[in-house]
């Protein structure tokens, strides 16, 4: 889903929240994971509003610092950093540096809106900071997890990893890092009540009439439903290809021809 379509609150989202919530709470760090497409990142992503706020503190995508802030900068507290696959050395210095320009966008934001005095003596790297949420840990070694463990322990800051299934095993064999890990929290696929609701959605972004009471609508969905078993990504991935398969043929009806020639489309097989 990309950022202009509204983000559908799934019960699985909801759990996620909570779990997020809870490590600011108690200052843990805490441990996320689930299958490839599932929604973890897009998830943690909308948590943070890292769609909005990473753009208000990209200083390429202003003259001046604060230019492009909203009302969003005032109520950011959580930092979303995707752990590079080289140049791992750089974590520290990368996610001090997207602390400091969160707390000073907000700050200059503020001052603009004559909500607050200058006062720049009060910023630092994790001054604004509750959260900082890490995705792709599995591409972290020992050394670079040291770094994020050197940024828990010296700053009131909670964290969370975002992973694949077995990475809590894996962090096991490091019990400094272990020791400090309050939660985990395992990302479902949606059930299949959900997955029926976020269906309706799409076919509405596709601007076609879904009436289950038609028995051709009611099967596409179900076959749907049967393709994707509840896999954010694949249910996203399909309804691509379900769409440019409606205007190739200029069709306006989706069967369970179209979701299975849109399935074979597929680059891989589900």
């Amino acid at each position: 889903m990309n950022s202009s379509k509204k983000f559908i609150e799934t019960k699985e989202y909801k759990r996620f929240e909570e779990f997020c919530d809870t490590c600011i709470q108690y200052k843990y760090i805490g441990i996320c994971y689930g299958l490839p497409g599932v929604g973890k990142t897009l998830s943690s992503r909308y948590y943070a509003n890292w769609d909005k706020i990473s753009d208000q503190i990209d200083y390429n995508k202003a003259k001046n610092i604060g230019d492009n802030a909203t009302e969003d900068i005032k109520a950011a507290h959580t930092i979303f950093y995707t752990a590079p696959a080289e140049k791992a050395t750089r974590i520290s210095s990368d996610i001090n540096t997207l602390g400091y320009r969160l707390a000073m966008t907000k700050q200059i934001y503020q001052i603009k809106m004559n909500e607050m005095e200058e006062n720049y003596d009060t910023i630092s790297a994790f001054s604004e900071v509750e959260l900082i949420i890490v995705d792709e840990i599995d591409r972290l070694k020992l050394q670079h997890l040291e770094q994020l463990r050197n940024i828990y322990d010296q700053q009131d800051v909670a964290m969370v990893f975002i992973g694949m299934p077995g990475i809590e095993k894996r962090l096991s064999r490091y019990p400094q890092l272990f020791s400090r890990i309050g939660f985990a929290h395992e990302f479902d696929n949606l059930s299949k009540d959900e997955t029926h609701h976020i269906l309706e959605y799409k076919w509405a972004d596709l601007g076609v009439d879904l009436k289950l009471e038609d028995f051709s609508d009611y099967e596409a969905m179900t076959s749907v439903i049967k393709i994707t078993k509840g896999n954010f990504r694949l249910i996203h991935r399909l309804f691509a290809q379900i769409d440019r398969i409606l205007k190739i043929n200029q069709l306006e009806t989706i069967t369970v021809e179209v979701v299975e020639a849109a399935r074979d489309s597929l680059v891989i097989g589900i």
